[in-house]
């Protein structure tokens, strides 16, 4: 099992419920989101360990020693922001441990800008079957609490 982490603290949501039609469609993968309680920075750190596939000001993914991709995507359609109100703390390639500090993100910003500042955290490509949730939806979580686990293979 792969142990995903949340990436800040705030409220669980389901994904179906994020207001991104391909991400609560599940097209990129199965997870679900953190809604921030409260609209300040946030350190956001990485949900598992791992090398840093890609990085953007919105959006990094990390590419687990089990070969699972784990996408963290900061708000909705905050890439129209060009990266205002977020700084980049790591660079594609590094090798960090969950609960690293990858984007400080100042999510003001966004609701500024009228955009949704759920926070999704999806196992790429994998079916909704390989998760198991480790904290009820609609509940408060801390940054680097148990979010969901990934079944790969392995008895549990």
């Amino acid at each position: 099992m792969i142990d995903i982490y949340s990436p800040l603290s705030g409220t669980t949501i389901a994904l179906k419920d994020v207001e991104d039609p391909v991400l609560a469609g599940g097209i990129v993968g199965a997870g679900c989101a953190v809604r921030p309680v409260e609209t300040r920075m946030h350190e956001v750190c990485a949900p598992v360990s791992g090398k840093l596939l890609k990085v953007h000001p919105h959006a990094f993914i990390i590419f687990t020693a089990a070969g699972v991709g784990v996408l963290c995507h900061l708000g909705i359609d905050t890439v129209k922001l060009h990266g205002e109100g977020f700084e980049v703390l790591r660079t594609e390639g590094d090798v960090v441990e969950a609960g690293d500090a990858v984007i400080r993100w100042d999510s003001s910003v966004a609701k500024a800008h009228h955009l949704s500042t759920s926070v999704s955290v999806i196992a790429c490509d994998l079916p909704e079957s390989m998760i198991q949730m480790r904290s009820t939806i609609g509940t408060e979580i801390q940054s680097r609490d148990l979010l969901f686990q990934i079944h790969n293979g392995e008895s549990a």
